[in-house]
């Protein structure tokens, strides 16, 4: 039996096992040993193994390493047969507590499994409830209270027949142009160990800010190679990316709030504070305005096999903003928001105030997509995402070193500040995230350690653009090969073979003691 498409579907119980068949599955199909130590057998023509042990560190093991379709979890000592009702009393509290804990981290927005593809057992007395609380508190999707044997296997037949494959999504955060570049080689990086399939050919794309410059060209077919080359001079399809593609001084708006200005001061001023308040108003709303990134965008987004529209994609693309005068989030690319062009969609959601200047769409201001969503992961899901990669660069630097932040003047302040709200709003939504999405599974590409200094500061180093793709890529590579049996794991699910391009042996591959999340 082999990962990936055509393999048996995998079950794997949980429990003790008080004989040979622990889920009694002789009673609907003839049984036979694989000498790998499983039991296979077949309904209506569909292969299936069940793997069984009452050893949960051997269970998490085996979730890291092979691709489980449905996770049965016996929370009782089992009856002879399962149905009852029946008095029991609940597993040892050593083995379901650490399994919970091992599949369900916490402070992680990975999981070892789905949250709806487990089926816990418990007794109907009152520890049988206590348990199925605590189950439902992780977010697992079936709890059966003794159910009969046709019970448990048309579950398990069920959670086996919905989303054979699924889709993937990549959701890129925003981070100016250093998360752009930190963007492209952790996504080169993921390409490097893709097969079948490359990024660019994945499901569907979500994108906020720089992210969503990068999933305009991706929605399109065009890789991070092809992308990362036109930093370094170009390529066929992507001309060089110049610095007065990216800063264009808002010089229109200044020399109008100026002439402004002048007008009211000669009338003594306008607001509570008259010439005070005059002259606050004369701050133009951004230092670039981005009006050669726009001009950038829709003249590759119009050349021969791209497009500019969202209904012409090869792949969804959905875009990211915020309303400025609302403060709420807008998805571009959704019903009432995919007539707007994609050049036009991607300057608003790169509306980094005070950097750029807002973006006006059909009447409307638009601000960077950051200040309301990190990602739209929850978007990905909703349009059919059951894996998705998330890479979020925007990570504040973290010293022990007292005044470092201070001593590196405002600009860095401030872009701190900024990242750390933003950060910290991600984070508290870990839970929610798992618990609103049990049919999804996450992975999330960010910066540690060292990598964060790099990336701190102004979002505007243009100057170091090689230095920050390289590194990210070499992060990366790291941290998928220590979470190599994961990720081969789930893409399994869908489909996709996932391979060292190194070609080094599953052993040096394994997951990481400890290692829940991919940050780099």
């Amino acid at each position: 039996m082999t990962d990936g498409v055509g393999r048996a579907k995998r079950i794997l119980y949980v429990g003790p096992k008080t004989g040979g068949d622990p889920l009694g599955v002789a009673r609907v199909a003839p049984v036979t040993p694989t000498p790998e130590g499983a039991l296979a057998y077949a309904i209506d023509g569909a292969r299936r193994e069940i793997w069984a042990t009452s050893d949960p560190a051997w269970a998490l093991e085996f979730l890291d390493r092979k691709a489980v379709d449905a996770l049965v979890i016996e929370a009782r000592v089992r009856p002879p047969t399962h149905a009852g009702p029946n008095p029991t009393r609940p597993m040892e509290e050593g083995v379901v507590a650490p399994l919970l804990r091992g599949l369900f981290p916490e402070a992680d927005v990975r999981a070892g499994i789905q949250r709806d593809r487990v089926v816990a057992l418990v007794a109907p007395d009152a520890e049988g409830t206590a348990v199925a609380n605590r189950l439902g508190r992780h977010g697992v999707a079936s709890v059966l209270c003794a159910p009969t044997w046709d019970e448990l296997h048309g579950a398990i037949e069920a959670l086996l027949a919905e989303r054979e494959g699924g889709k993937i999504a990549i959701c890129l955060a925003g981070g100016g142009i250093e998360g752009l570049l930190y963007e492209l080689g952790v996504l080169r990086a993921l390409d490097a160990f893709l097969v079948n399939r490359r990024v660019e050919d994945l499901d569907i794309f979500c994108g906020i800010s720089a992210g969503a410059v990068l999933g305009a060209f991706l929605a399109n077919g065009v890789g991070p190679d092809e992308i990362g080359r036109a930093f370094a001079g170009g390529s066929t399809r992507v001309d060089p990316i110049r610095r007065r593609d990216l800063f264009d001084p808002n010089v229109g708006e200044a020399v109008w709030r100026l002439f402004r200005l002048g007008g009211e001061l000669l009338r003594g001023g306008v607001g509570p504070r008259g010439a005070l308040s005059s002259v606050t108003r004369a701050l133009p709303t951004g230092a670039f305005a981005g009006a050669n990134l726009k001009r950038y965008l829709r003249r590759h987004l119009s050349r021969p096999g791209l497009t500019d529209r969202f209904d012409e994609l090869r792949r969804p693309l959905y875009v990211g903003a915020t309303d400025q005068d609302t403060s709420r989030a807008v998805v571009f690319g959704e019903p009432g928001f995919d007539h707007v062009p994609i050049h036009e969609a991607v300057r608003a959601s790169a509306a980094l105030v005070p950097f750029y200047a807002p973006a006006k769409v059909d009447g409307r201001w638009y601000i960077d997509g950051a200040f309301t969503r990190t990602t739209n992961m929850q978007v990905a899901v909703k349009h059919g995402a059951t894996m998705v990669i998330l890479v979020d660069p925007l990570v504040p630097v973290c010293s022990e070193v007292a005044g470092y932040v201070r001593e590196r003047g405002g600009l860095y302040a401030s872009m701190q500040a900024l990242k750390a709200l933003i950060n910290g709003r991600f984070d508290r939504a870990v839970r929610a995230i798992r618990e609103l999405y049990p049919q999804a599974v996450f992975y999330l590409f960010r910066p540690h350690a060292e990598e964060m200094r790099i990336l701190s500061g102004s979002p505007m180093k243009y100057f170091w653009r090689r230095e920050v793709e390289e590194i990210a890529y070499a992060k990366t590579v790291e941290k998928i090969r220590a979470a190599f049996g994961d990720l081969r794991r789930d893409f399994a699910r869908h489909g996709v073979v996932f391979r060292d391009p190194e070609g080094r042996p599953e052993s040096s591959l394994s997951r990481l003691e400890g290692v829940r999340e991919l940050s780099l």
